[in-house]
Parts: structure tokens; C-alpha cells; sequence
């Protein structure tokens, strides 16, 4: 219905377009347009806007170019490239200062506000938020008002201030009641009093709203809501202790949001998909989506994408300071001007009043007074432009040092690399970071220095309140001290006396935080007075955001590497387990061969024996003709005696051979031979298992082929492994075909085109398209738990390629496969 309606008005607008003859009006229809397929086909929508973009440039039309640079910055922010984003907006934005245009500068604020909340930066999403309403009230834009107010309660939801999310929300959910086209906001606004009330763990209430948002997000095909209110209802049900449905929508979300290219939620849905089955201790899925959540936040907040960040709001910055100045310099004109004709009625009253003295006095008191007033507000000016530049020497300066703390993955040299940073920035007499220790409950210090020395290992628990490390990171506030003897009994109860050395004076405590994470807190103490000035503390708190991010990736890391050993070791014992099935295989069809050949020797050995007798009694009797008879006989039994005795000696060898280690050297080797060995081993294997299993084989050996370069017992594993796999999918066939159906495997050698071709193929079920792209991975099996590893196929196709050939498939559903492997000639 909702696809309905959409291809219904796509089409209306593409008909519009046909027709549209102004430049103006075509501009319009394209932003229109792109509109409605920024959700269902972004890559769409983005083309659109370009052409509109182009379009309104040629024309001058400003209003069609800031809609068009909109519709691309929300492109990319739905995309994740949050740089592009604000590089856009701030383009439209200075548009918009140029034209005036206060409407569609309230709406470009409320873009850049949601590009800083994507990145973390929640004060300067706030900051433009504001001057979005602020906009907003001065042109009584309602439906512009109303999306602010619902960003707005996003972000304070999304940071944790619930009591400001559920007022702005509400705000934006009344506003959207009264206008005309309501849905999206309407859907928008539930959405986000779901997220706020499961937050307040009112889970009845925050189930309604989640379920009252859905219908509209599916009626808009907005796929970014959708997966947001999946979200939502998966960790809701996982706090109602139903993980079936949490995994359900948690798995919704993620697929949304991976195939639409929603980065932002698809980190969210990946990173709760991860601790649900790492909960679960589901190595495989635990691993997966870890790994996809971590390639996705390296996406978004990669090194380079926050330089550009931090470079666009200083240029940003810049601008709005040169505005700043070229209003002032307009005012100092103006000032200049009035001093000029201040100058000139003085001149025209010096001429009147030539001889009072006091008003030439007032006059030139005057003159000096606007001059020092004039000087003052130049050293002002310069005094700016100099804090400017320092801003910018620090943001360089931040940038280099967060490079290097986040180019580790080794915990002790990111500690090592922010001290001997910050030692340089700072008297840091004392320095350390505390690592938090969930299992044991404490903060770790690994490697603390104390001038320049590092001393040894210690620990503080979380539940000691009469020290600042356990404080801070509990309370998720900073200490700062300038004075500790005077100042610590705002904090705690009384001061540790250290083991060792002076006591230090100033002190600093900074949380150590990414993504509402906790992970420790990070000091910086000096034994000097008041050491530490706004600008140490400025550095301070970036470099302590630097150091949270690469804390957190060695976590991640060190995390990923524990997963990867365990799936190793797995691995290893699912092939052994492969090995031995195989083996076992095997051994069950030579056992049910050399029962033939036994069978023969015992019953030819028991007749002899009682011809012998026989003999002796003939010979007795003097009748020597019957005698001689009777040992001619004999001899046939004792030929045939030795023929099955050396057919079991050649079935041995064959056994012997399978199981020796290969040496890896390929040897001349008959294939016709080798298929006929395999198929009847694996027949009689299966035989051996279920005595009441029956099957036809088939065989058409070409007679003259040329024998192959192979190992022999390798290639041999992988036909038994094909045989038995054909075997395996006509039994399961047979127990629901009807009376009429004969299990059938059949093996066909050919030569063609100097390669030998070796087509195994059975009347089976065949294998299901959706399937067929996985059978030769690694662990993949339709068979039940227990019965299959998932290995056999993927380790003969390996087998085959290291052989130089290759192994095909074919199949048809309901009627059968057929496996084909290609070898070159010897």
C-alpha cells in the first residue's frame, strides 16, 4: 500500500517534469522528486539534487540551490559521511546569510545540529539547535519549529538528559498535531518517546509507542526510522526477558540499515547483536558482527573524517569571527564619520567662538576620548585575531597528538604516548590512567610515572569513596584541584598518605568515556600551586577523549584476537573431526570388503579339508583314479584359495595406503580404478551402518584414458566424500518418495580437451538454489547437528585446486545433482 502510493506520487512528479518549462519550477519538482526516493534509493536522490543544484546555479535561482545543497547534505548524513555533510550545510548556509533567506537558514541549522549530534559533538548540536528556534520564532515557521524541538529531544534523549528529551519531544509531537502533513513528524515524534520511556524502563508504555510509530515509517518506506524503532523493541524485549523477539527485531534492524547503508544505526544494531550472542558465547555470530561493527565506526569516526570535522568548524569559526569584525569595522566607520563631523562643528564653532577657551578645551577632550576609544577597540580586534590563531595551533596540535595515541593497539604504549605528551604540554609531576577491571571490580593502574619515573602496578577498588579515581569514574565527573590540602573535603572524607615521596598539590581527574562506555579515568597531578591554567585543561579533555577512543579499540582488539584463537582452534578440531569421519568411513567399506574374500578362503579351506579326508578313504580302498580326482580338486580349491587370499592382501594395502600421511608427491595414477575402489568402499560403508539400505550403482569408465598426476589417497578422500554425500541424499530421498523409487548413484569418467572428467551423479532432491553459493564454504551443511561438520566439500574443493583442476556442480531441484571434477592428463 505504502509502495503504492509512493510510486503514485513519483509518478505524478515525473509527468510534472515532462511539462515544466521554467527553469524555477523544474528546480522545485527535482528537489521534489528527490524527496521521495532519498530513503528507497538514495544513490537516486542524490543525482536528482545534482541536476538541481546545476539548474538553479545556471539560472541564479539561490532558494532552488539551497534546497538542492540540502537534499545532498541529507544524502550524506543518512550515508554516514558526516564531513561532506557539514561541508555542504556550511555552503548553504552562507547562501542563505547572503539572500537573507532566514526560512531556509533555520532549517540548515537544524542539518548542521544533527550532523555535530552524529558525531559526538552534543554542546555544539545544542548550540545550533538553539539558533534554529531562535530562527524559527522570527518567522513563525511551525513545521520547521516542530523538527527542531524533535531533534532537539533526540539528542538530549540520545546523551541521557531524559527530563529535556521528554520535553522538547513532547513540544514537537504537539506542534505536529496541527500541521497539515503531519506523518513522518507524527512517526518521528512516537519514535522518539519510545526511546525516551524504555530508558525510564516504562516498558508497557514505551511498547505503545514503538508499535504506534511503525505503521508510519512502513507507510513512507522510511527504512532509517524502521530500523530505529526495531531496535528499540528488540532491547525492550530483551529487558522483558523474551530474547526471541529482541533477537527477531535486533536482526531487522541490522538488516535495514546494512542494506539501505545507514551507518550510524547499523554500529547500533551490530555492536547489540554482538553482546547478544557473545552472551550466548556464539563465537561465530559474536565474532561477525563485531567485526561489522567496528569496520562501520572506523567508517564514521576514522581519523581523517574528525580532522575534517575539527578543520570545517574552525573555518566555520574564522567566518563567523570575520563577520564579526566586518560588523565592527562598520560600526568604528560610523563612529569615525561622526567623529569627522564632531570635527568639522567644532571647526565652525572654534570660527564663531574663537575666544572661549573652554568649549576648545571640552572639544579636544572629546577628540582624545573617542581616539582612546577608537585605539581600545583595535588592540581588542588584535587581541581576537591572536586568540583565533592560538585556537587553531591548538586544534593542530590535538590532532597530531590524537594521532598518535590512537596509532596503537597495545594498552601500556597508548598510556606511554599520552604521558610523554602531556609531560610536554604540562607540569604532569604525577600522571597515570586507570583501567577499569569489571570482572574484579577496580580501577588498574599498569604504568604510572612519578617524575619521569614509572612505578610499579596497583589497583583501587570501585567501592573505596575515600579516593578520587573510584570517585570519578563513578560519579562520570571531572575533579579538579588547584589547592588539594584546602580543597579535598569536597570530594572525600580525607586524604591517602602516599607510600612514597611529596605529596602533590594540584590535581586533575578526568573520566575516561567512549559511546556512554566507562573505561577509566586518567590523572594529571603537580606538587606546584594552582600548576594547571584553562588552557592545560582545555588539552586535557581532548587529549582524554583521544585516549578513551584508542583504549577502546585495543579493548576491541584484544577482544577480536581471543575470538579469532578460539574460532582457530575449532577449526582445527572440526577438520580432525572431518579426518576421522572420513577414515571411518571408509574403514567400514574395506571391513564389509574383506569379508568377501575371508568368507571364500574359510569356506574352500573346510571343503578341502573334508576332500582330504575323502582322498584318504578312496586310497584305502586301492581306488586311485577317484583319488587322483579328488586331489585335482583340490588344487582349484587351493587356486581360488590363494586368489581371495591375495584379493584380501591388495584391499589391505589400499586400507594401509589411505591411512599413511601423504607425502605430498603426486604419482601416475588410474582413475577408472580409483572411482570403482571408492564407490563400492563407500556403498559397503553405509551398508555396514544400516543393513537395510539398498542402492543401484552405475558405472561408464572410458576404456583408453590417460592416467592422472595425482595423490592418490587425497583424491580418494575426496570422491569418498562425494559417493557418500550422493548415497547420503538418496536415502534421505527414499524416505519420502513413493514405492516406485530406486535410489540411484552413478560415476562416469570421459577425456575432453586433454582434461580427465570425472561426473559423479544421483537421483536425490537436488540442492536449493537459495543454497547453492554456499556449499563449498567452510562449515556450511544441510545435514542435522551431529551428522556433518560442514568441511567435506570445502576441503575437497581445495583438494581438487591444489591438483590444478577444478570441481563443478549442477542440480536440479526434485530430481537430482551431479558433481563434475576436472584434472588435467598426466
Amino acid at each position: 500500500m505504502a509502495a503504492t502510493a509512493q510510486s503514485s506520487t513519483i509518478d505524478s512528479l515525473k509527468n510534472l517534469l515532462q511539462t515544466e518549462k521554467q527553469d524555477s519550477g523544474r528546480v522545485m519538482l527535482l528537489c521534489d522528486l528527490a524527496r521521495e526516493y532519498i530513503y528507497s534509493q538514495p544513490d537516486t536522490a542524490l543525482s536528482l539534487v545534482r541536476d538541481a543544484i546545476g539548474l538553479a546555479r545556471k539560472t541564479g535561482f539561490k532558494k532552488g540551490e539551497i534546497m538542492g545543497l540540502r537534499g545532498v547534505s541529507s544524502f550524506f548524513t543518512l550515508e554516514g559521511n558526516y564531513p561532506a555533510a557539514l561541508s555542504t550545510d556550511l555552503e548553504a548556509l552562507r547562501i542563505t546569510e547572503e539572500t537573507r533567506d532566514l526560512s531556509s537558514m533555520a532549517g540548515i541549522c537544524r542539518g548542521i545540529a544533527s550532523v555535530y549530534f552524529y558525531q559526538g559533538d552534543v554542546p555544539r548540536s545544542v548550540l545550533y539547535s538553539n539558533r534554529a528556534i531562535a530562527l524559527c520564532r522570527k518567522t513563525g515557521d511551525s513545521e520547521e519549529l516542530q523538527k527542531v524541538y524533535s531533534d532537539l529531544g533526540d539528542t538530549y534523549e540520545k546523551s541521557n538528559q531524559l527530563d529535556s528529551a521528554l520535553l522538547y519531544t513532547r513540544l514537537g509531537y504537539m506542534l505536529c498535531r496541527h500541521l497539515p502533513d503531519s506523518k513522518t513528524a507524527e512517526s518521528t515524534s512516537l519514535c522518539n518517546m519510545g526511546n525516551i520511556l524504555r530508558k525510564l524502563h516504562q516498558t508497557d508504555s514505551a511498547l505503545y509507542y514503538y508499535q504506534a510509530a511503525t505503521p508510519g515509517f512502513v507507510r513512507q518506506i522510511n527504512y532509517d526510522g524502521l530500523s530505529e524503532v526495531y531496535l528499540g523493541l528488540g532491547d525492550l524485549y530483551m529487558e522483558k526477558n523474551q530474547p526471541d523477539s529482541g533477537l527477531y527485531y535486533a536482526r531487522l534492524s541490522y538488516a535495514l540499515a546494512h542494506r539501505s547503508g545507514y551507518a550510524d544505526r547499523e554500529v547500533a544494531s551490530s555492536k547489540f547483536l554482538a553482546t547478544y550472542y557473545k552472551s550466548q558465547r556464539n563465537i561465530d555470530s559474536a565474532y561477525a558482527y563485531e567485526e561489522a561493527a567496528i569496520a562501520e565506526t572506523d567508517s564514521l569516526f576514522s581519523q581523517q573524517k574528525m580532522s575534517e570535522m575539527q578543520s570545517l568548524t574552525y573555518e566555520e569559526t574564522m567566518r563567523q569571527q570575520q563577520i564579526d569584525e566586518a560588523k565592527e569595522q562598520e560600526r568604528v566607520k560610523a563612529r569615525q564619520n561622526t567623529l569627522i563631523g564632531g570635527i568639522a562643528a567644532l571647526v565652525v564653532v572654534a570660527f564663531v567662538l574663537v575666544r572661549n577657551n573652554r568649549q576648545r578645551r571640552k572639544a579636544n577632550e572629546l577628540l582624545q576620548q573617542q581616539k582612546k576609544e577608537i585605539d581600545q577597540k583595535a588592540q581588542e580586534l588584535s587581541m581576537q585575531k591572536e586568540s583565533l590563531q592560538q585556537s587553531y595551533e591548538n586544534v593542530e596540535q590535538l590532532g597530531e597528538i590524537g594521532r598518535k595515541i590512537t596509532s596503537s593497539l597495545s594498552v601500556e604504549k597508548i598510556i606511554g604516548t599520552v604521558y610523554h605528551n602531556v609531560n610536554a604540554l604540562m607540569d604532569a609531576n604525577v600522571f597515570g590512567i586507570g583501567i577499569y577491571n569489571e570482572s574484579l571490580n577496580r580501577l588498574e593502574f599498569p604504568s604510572t610515572y612519578e617524575n619521569g619515573e614509572a612505578l610499579p602496578f596497583y589497583a583501587n577498588s570501585l567501592d573505596d569513596r575515600n579516593r578520587f579515581g573510584p570517585l570519578c569514574f563513578n560519579s562520570g565527573q571531572e575533579i579538579i584541584m588547584g589547592n588539594m590540602g584546602l580543597e579535598y573535603k569536597s570530594f572525600i572524607q580525607e586524604v591517602p598518605t602516599p607510600h612514597e615521596g611529596e605529596q602533590p598539590v594540584s590535581v586533575i581527574f578526568l573520566p575516561l568515556v567512549a559511546k556512554e562506555k566507562k573505561l577509566g579515568v586518567l590523572t594529571v597531578q603537580s606538587f606546584k600551586e594552582n600548576a594547571y591554567s584553562d588552557y592545560h585543561l582545555f588539552m586535557l579533555r581532548n587529549i582524554a577523549t583521544y585516549t578513551s577512543i584508542a583504549i577502546e579499540n585495543a579493548e576491541s582488539f584484544e577482544s577480536l584476537n581471543e575470538a579469532l584463537s578460539t574460532l582457530q582452534a575449532t577449526q582445527s578440531q572440526l577438520i580432525q573431526s572431518e579426518k576421522m569421519a572420513s577414515l571411518g568411513e571408509l574403514t567400514a567399506g574395506i571391513a564389509h570388503e574383506i569379508q568377501n574374500p575371508l568368507n571364500f578362503v574359510n569356506n574352500f579351506s573346510e571343503v578341502n579339508r573334508e576332500m582330504i579326508a575323502e582322498m584318504r578313504e578312496e586310497i584305502d580302498k586301492g581306488n586311485y583314479e577317484e583319488a587322483k580326482s579328488i586331489a585335482r580338486n583340490l588344487e582349484d580349491n587351493e587356486a581360488k584359495i590363494n586368489h581371495h587370499g591375495k584379493r584380501a592382501d591388495s584391499i589391505v594395502k589400499g586400507m594401509l595406503q589411505h591411512s599413511r600421511s601423504s607425502t605430498s608427491q603426486k604419482e601416475p595414477a588410474d582413475i577408472n580404478a580409483l572411482c570403482d575402489e571408492y564407490l563400492r568402499l563407500s556403498y559397503h560403508g553405509l551398508r555396514a551402518k544400516d543393513a537395510s539400505f539398498n542402492a543401484e550403482m552405475k558405472t561408464s569408465f572410458e576404456t583408453d584414458l590417460d592416467k592422472v598426476n595425482i595423490i592418490a589417497q587425497d583424491v580418494g578422500r575426496v570422491l569418498l566424500n562425494l559417493f557418500t554425500n550422493a548415497f547420503y541424499a538418496v536415502i534421505e530421498k527414499k524416505k519420502t518418495a513413493g514405492p516406485g523409487f530406486r535410489p540411484t548413484v552413478s560415476v562416469e569418467t570421459r577425456k575432453v580437451n586433454g582434461r580427465i572428467l570425472v561426473l559423479i551423479g544421483d537421483n536425490g532432491s537436488g540442492i536449493p538454489q537459495g543454497i547453492m553459493e554456499k556449499i563449498f564454504q567452510p562449515f556450511f551443511t544441510t545435514k542435522p547437528a551431529g551428522q556433518g561438520t560442514g568441511l567435506g566439500l570445502s576441503i575437497s574443493y581445495d583438494i581438487i585446486k591444489a591438483h590444478g583442476g577444478e570441481i563443478t556442480v549442477d542440480t536440479r531441484p526434485g530430481e537430482g545433482t551431479r558433481f563434475t571434477i576436472s584434472l588435467p592428463a598426466a
